[in-house]
């Protein structure tokens, strides 16, 4: 059988045996692994492909609260702007050195574990709002604040020591999710996929 007859013979092999869902699946472990392989150095966490830099925005957001309970005419601008952005948003307009890097991770990050952290995110969002916009009418009131900013910065921190809990991995992925353990690697998967190497 001629070279081009052993090409033909081993693609039709491949179409009969593997699907598509197969090569999309293998080639997304592949991606996963090619991430994993340039995070070491960088604030990135290599199991989860997440950066809980992130989350720096809602801790600014926590600092506001605090220092405008003692100095609200200082701070209150700053508090009524503030506003909640994505994790894409928040690094494209960052100076992070590999913002770059994070957004695309964030994009290939293991389906679970991105899943629970945009629903904690959410949850961040929603709460950080509601906030802003109470004490925001609070301070129009001219009330005092103390207390009703202290128990806001609570609130959040709560929420975002959750979000950065699944950003570093801290909450385990459920363990059926292969992808989120990094058991396959990248190149091993589609070798094991194509039966080019043993797996």
């Amino acid at each position: 059988m001629s070279p081009d007859e052993n090409r033909n013979a081993r693609a039709v092999e491949i179409q009969e045996d593997v699907t598509r869902e197969d090569i999309v699946s293998a080639f997304r472990t592949a991606m996963v692994g090619h991430f994993r392989s340039h995070i070491p150095g960088t604030n990135i966490n290599e199991t989860t492909l997440l950066a809980s830099d992130y989350l720096n925005h809602f801790h600014e957001l926590v600092m506001l609260l605090e220092a405008l309970s003692s100095e609200p005419q200082g701070f209150s601008e700053d508090l009524l702007s503030w506003r909640p952005l994505t994790y894409e948003e928040h690094f494209s307009q960052s100076g992070f050195r590999d913002k770059n890097l994070a957004i695309a991770a964030y994009r290939r990050a293991p389906s679970k574990v991105r899943a629970r952290f945009d629903e904690a995110v959410a949850r961040l969002h929603g709460e950080a709002l509601t906030l802003v916009g109470s004490v925001g009418a609070q301070l129009n009131s001219g009330q005092s604040l103390d207390k009703t900013c202290r128990e806001a910065a609570s609130r959040l921190r709560i929420l975002i020591d959750e979000a950065n809990s699944i950003a570093n991995g801290e909450i385990a992925a459920d363990r059926g999710d292969a992808e989120a353990q990094g058991e396959v690697g990248g190149q091993a998967a589609i070798d094991a996929l194509f039966g080019t190497r043993s797996a």
